[in-house]
């Protein structure tokens, strides 16, 4: 299997979720 293939597709998803998370606690702290 692909997996160069696999994180390419995959990786943007999880940064994008740990990025909307970060930024959902950080708009909660103030």
């Amino acid at each position: 299997m692909c997996i160069t293939l696999f994180v390419t597709f995959i990786a943007p998803i999880v940064v994008g979720v740990i990025v909307t998370l970060f930024s959902y606690w950080l708009n909660n702290r103030d």
